[in-house]
Order: C-alpha cells, then structure tokens, then sequence
C-alpha cells in the first residue's frame, strides 16, 4: 500500500494550554507506533485568501492508509478525543493518497 498524509489544520484554544500538552504528548505515542514521521509543521502568520486564521498546520506521512485508520480509530485515541476538543477550538484533518 501507498504511503498516505495527515494534514491537520488547527486553531489553539488559549485556554486549553494543558490539555494541548497531554493531547499532544498522547498522539505522538499513537503516531509512533504508527510509524507515522513528521512532514512538517508551520505556525500560521496571516491569511491570504479569507478570514480564517488557524493557528498551525502540521502534516504527517503514514506508511499506509490502514496505519492511519489504527491510530484514529482505536480506543487509546477515542479517549483523547475530550481533551482535544477542549485543547483546539477548531481543528480540522485531510487525508491525502
């Protein structure tokens, strides 16, 4: 199978400092032992096309789209999912083969 990206494209909740800190140190376990690696990660500066202004965006390689799917669908990552909602205030994710 082909390797697949995760773009995740996030706006920080500044009140969520903490639950951004135990989110991201969770989701690096999942996406090691994934053997997902990172691609790149950019603050984001100003908008040039629209209003929204996320905070970053980060984009991972997967080895495969299977990969991808253990992490997001399994019950380690479900239970992240309180803390991230309360550590971004919008996030969004794309999957590109």
């Amino acid at each position: 199978m082909d390797k697949v990206n995760l773009t995740i494209v996030a706006t920080l909740n500044p009140n969520g400092k903490e639950e951004l800190s135990h989110y991201l140190e969770k989701v690096g376990l999942l996406y090691k032992k994934a053997r997902a690696k990172p691609v790149n990660k950019f603050k984001i500066t100003k908008p040039l096309i629209g209003d929204y202004k996320p905070s970053l965006v980060s984009i991972m390689e997967f080895p495969n789209i299977n990969s991808l799917n253990e992490v997001f669908e399994s019950n380690d990552y479900k239970q992240l999912i309180p803390f991230r909602e309360k550590a971004f205030s919008k996030l969004e994710a794309y999957i590109s083969e």
